[in-house]
């Protein structure tokens, strides 16, 4: 049995449907009351004044949950609001009988107006918590705008001047300097260059744009001054359309049950029927018809004692701890549901760059031609990258530093975007970079061997050297995870905004058999909301910005990012770890939790009954007062909080 289970059409619980701040006012006003009960009993006031402060409780905090209550019942839905009212409308009338009556109510004198306030003040704050929990922000808006491009060089004949990128239209011409972000979508009139699109489509590699090509707003110009016609505004971009999904919040996470919620239905049922027939039997044994009232004093009872108020605290405890515990695993539950939707979701969409593999370009071989050695080839290229700042020189400087190479003194370097770079040594001109590039000035290149996310092909003086391979390497325990969530009868999906090339030869790699290549952010989103739209349960789990927009739209999203990054804010769980066992963690941390949750309802259900038990049997007298029942609801709670708190290590 799950502690949170997935209805359609599943309807959502008034309280849930409220905003938070008015379960807070009516918390803080409720506990003040409880203290001045609490004070009032101590200093032995009248009983008429300590219900003045109760009714004051009731009128102005707990009108809240009984509204709330009163539409689940129109739904004929049991909810938490509907047992909590239950129960302190109960013990107020309890309160308000043995007050105004001349004649006590039969069955146990208990004073339960610090009970009924107590009760009242926690549950307020219990619904608070899980209320903030459903409502709570991940949108820092005021970094949003960091994204997005600020100007623009629109060009007026042979001139240009700067614009903001919101003044851009369609059919505009602006210039695009090297290193500056483009600021629309649109298409290169002039020039050819390479654009870091890892924004867009999560690709680490840079994309060669010549002209013709399509560009899209926010991404880097890393090479070349180009001539771009706008053809989509900013307002309508792509990484607008990214922006304006998370400014407005578009979750679309599936209603899960709490587990409050679940069994209050049955607890409540049971409470009825059991005050019921005790109430019964009192007065078929103890009363006649016409001592009805005088003997209602045991239902009042049991209905206001019947819901445990460590039973409130079965849930938040083991979702305050399990949060901490699961922080030591680098795991960051921004909403714990979604590790309940990771375990009974249909399919999962796994993101390839930074996802499956560790998102950086490495060397993985160095092939050297006949009568050259590894070390000719990587002298070479370190000499050649080491002016450039992208990311396959990168790879090779930190590479060739690794191997302690040193970099040849260079005379001139001349950049061809996309294809490569030729830098001039005393020992000669050095060539490096595509294979087809090399062909084209005249070296002859003999078939590659071997593939890889990315060859470097390497020239002196006309003679070839050889080449390296650069590949993003797979995350530790990548293959082992997809064939464990495969066992467990989850369709897993490799996704991503690179080469269908590239894609496949991941997946291959790990034994995923579906995949989609050269997927944009807004198409990802509509795969994800397709799926759904068929009765699917997906999750989507990625590494970006790219992927915020599928994110969002699917039942759970998880990341894996670094310890600082905007997005994370926007997710549900974010992964700061770099192997991918993480996820079968996320199975681990679930069966904790359900299982800690049921212990913690079955312990206060227990307590509270065995308390009853005691106060229908009238052998303890000092169990009546007031001071017995609150330690009781003291006692309860704590037996709760120490058993969460083994979720804090998580083995």
């Amino acid at each position: 049995m799950t502690l949170f289970s997935i209805n359609k059409p599943y309807y959502q619980p008034a309280a849930l449907q409220l905003p938070a701040r008015k379960f807070s006012y009516r918390f803080l006003l409720s506990t003040c009351l409880f203290f001045l009960i609490l004070f009032s009993l101590a200093l032995q006031y009248t009983g008429i004044s300590i219900f003045i402060l109760l009714f004051i409780d009731m009128a102005f905090c707990a009108d809240i949950l009984l509204r709330c209550a009163w539409q689940d019942l129109l739904h004929a839905r049991g909810t938490f609001s509907v047992l909590i009212s239950l129960s302190v409308v109960s013990g107020f009338i309890y309160c308000a009988l043995n007050t105004f009556l001349a004649r006590s109510l039969s069955g146990p004198q208990v004073d339960l107006h610090v009970y009924v306030s107590f009760l009242l003040t926690l549950s307020l704050w219990v619904q608070y918590r899980l209320v903030h929990e459903r409502e709570k922000t991940k949108i820092f808006i005021k970094k949003l705008d960091d994204f997005l491009p600020k100007s623009g060089r629109l060009c007026e004949g042979k001139k240009s001047r700067r614009v903001f990128a919101n003044e851009l239209t369609a059919g505009d011409q602006v210039l695009v300097y090297a290193g500056e972000r483009i600021p629309c979508d649109g298409i290169i009139l002039e020039g050819s260059t390479a654009v870091d699109e890892q924004l867009i489509s999560g690709n680490i590699c840079h994309t060669v744009k010549q002209v013709g090509s399509t560009v899209y707003a926010g991404t880097l110009n890393k090479m070349q001054t180009i001539c771009v016609e706008v053809k989509t505004p900013l307002s309508s971009s792509a990484i607008m359309s990214i922006l304006s999904a998370i400014k407005n919040n578009e979750v679309q996470h599936n209603c899960l049950v709490n587990a409050l919620e679940k069994v209050s239905v049955w607890l409540a049922i049971l409470l009825g029927v059991f005050a019921g027939g005790v109430y019964t039997y009192t007065l078929i044994h103890h009363g006649t018809g016409a001592d009805w009232l005088h003997q209602s004093g045991v239902l009042w009872l049991i209905l206001a004692l019947g819901c445990p108020v460590g039973w409130l605290f079965s849930v938040v405890f083991p979702s305050f701890f399990i949060a901490r515990g699961a922080r030591r695993l680098g795991i960051f539950l921004n909403y714990l549901d979604t590790v309940q939707t990771f375990v009974q979701a249909d399919t999962i969409f796994l993101d390839k760059t930074g996802t499956l593999t560790v998102g950086k370009l490495e060397v993985s071989n160095v092939v050297a031609s006949k009568g050259y050695s590894e070390t000719h080839v990587l002298t070479a290229l370190v000499t050649a990258e080491q002016q450039v700042d992208d990311i396959f020189a990168r790879a090779i400087l930190e590479y060739g530093q690794k191997k302690q190479v040193e970099a040849q003194a260079i005379k001139s370097v001349e950049i061809f975007p996309g294809q490569g770079i030729q830098v001039q040594t005393q020992k000669g001109a050095i060539l490096a970079g595509r294979l087809t590039w090399l062909e084209s000035q005249g070296i002859r290149v003999p078939a590659l061997a071997q593939e890889a996310e990315a060859v470097v092909c390497v020239a002196q003086n006309n003679c070839y050297l050889g080449y390296i391979t650069l590949t993003d390497s797979l995350r530790q325990g990548a293959a082992e995870v997809i064939q464990l969530l495969k066992e467990k009868n989850k369709e897993v999906i490799l996704i991503s905004g690179d080469t269908e090339k590239s894609v496949q030869r991941i997946a291959q790699q790990v034994g995923i058999e579906k995949f989609n290549a050269n997927v944009l952010p807004k198409t990802k989103a509509e795969i994800i909301t397709n799926l759904r739209a068929l009765g699917k349960r997906v999750v989507m789990i990625g590494d970006g910005f790219n992927d915020i927009i599928a994110l969002l739209k699917a039942n759970g999203g998880i990341v894996f990012g670094p310890a600082r990054n905007v997005y994370n804010h926007w997710v549900d769980i974010v992964i700061k770890r770099s192997d991918l066992y993480t996820l079968t963690d996320l199975f681990k941390i679930d069966k904790r939790l359900q299982s800690t949750i049921w212990g913690n309802m079955v312990v206060a259900v227990s307590l509270q009954c065995c308390f009853i038990a005691i106060l229908l049997w009238q052998k303890i007298a000092w169990m009546n007062g007031w001071q017995a029942i609150l330690g009781e609801a003291l006692l309860g709670i704590l037996l709760v909080l120490f058993n969460s708190m083994r979720l804090l290590k998580i083995k």
